[in-house]
């Protein structure tokens, strides 16, 4: 005979795999960087990112309230109920214990309500933990700056023509459809971070680059000096769609073509 479908087992194993669920998330949750970080270096843990730790802690968190419910009403109700009416008629035998009880809930509450020691030091210290994340380097310059559009950056950059952002983007093989495109739209497409795709846009040509001397070099005298194969360079060029000459320099190349030196120069010397 076929083994009868336990209910009772099957409620108990989803309370214990949802509250091992909900203790795991909770812990990676704590740790994890705020928001405007998490979302801005896409950050991920085990290949998930913040959005989707809190998604699977939200609706553990409901499976653990629905299956308790449903093991307090189905698998224990007439336990429970019996519970209830002998105690309703020899009266509460455990006050002490009933009492400490609620007043220690209570207390909790509202110390965590009205941030009473050491319950604040648990979330100044989570705080003191998310916020670690950020330093200069991946500040981002607004909050939620994944949601800027190439056009909005365009518009906070004035120096930097919507071209030559377009420019940047295919020098560095970006993929991206329209200029309305946000860069975490334009990131989660090309499997890029929205802050390399805004440093790719943003970054100027470097004053050692300047110094070097390296815009006004030929592209043909750039592939002796590097023992690079002038046609190979060219046909790099080429397949990003930039127009060049041997004979011209890297400045000139950059000026017919609306794109930084610095960026000609880091493609060709991939």
């Amino acid at each position: 005979m076929k083994n009868k479908f336990s209910w009772r087992a099957f409620i108990s194993m989803g309370l214990f795999y949802s509250f091992l669920i909900i203790f795991i998330t909770g812990i990676i949750l704590y740790l994890t960087p705020t928001g405007r970080i998490a979302h801005w270096i896409n950050w991920k843990f085990l290949g998930f990112t913040k959005d989707d730790w809190q998604a699977i802690h939200i609706i553990f968190s409901l499976i653990f309230a629905i299956l308790s419910i449903f093991h307090l009403l189905t698998v224990n109700w007439k336990v429970f109920w019996s519970y209830l009416k002998n105690k309703k008629k020899q009266g509460l035998n455990k006050k002490k214990e009933f009492y400490l009880s609620s007043v220690f809930t209570v207390l909790i509450f509202l110390g965590v309500i009205f941030s009473i020691p050491p319950f604040s030091s648990v979330i100044n210290f989570s705080e003191y933990l998310t916020e670690s994340w950020e330093n200069e380097s991946n500040k981002p310059p607004i909050s939620h700056a994944e949601l800027l559009t190439l056009n909005e950056i365009q518009e906070r950059f004035e120096d930097i023509s919507i071209d030559e952002i377009k420019n940047r983007l295919k020098v560095n093989n970006i993929k991206f459809n329209n200029t309305n495109e946000t860069l975490a739209e334009i990131g989660e497409f090309n499997n890029i971070n929205p802050i390399d795709i805004y440093n790719i846009i943003t970054k100027k040509t470097s004053q050692s680059m300047e110094g070097s001397g390296i815009g006004k070099k030929t592209l043909e005298e750039i592939a002796n000096e590097n023992n690079k194969d002038l046609n190979q360079l060219l046909q790099i060029l080429k397949e990003n769609n930039i127009s060049a000459r041997k004979e011209q320099t890297l400045k000139e190349i950059a000026s017919e073509n609306d794109i930084a030196t610095k960026d000609i120069y880091e493609l060709i010397m991939r």
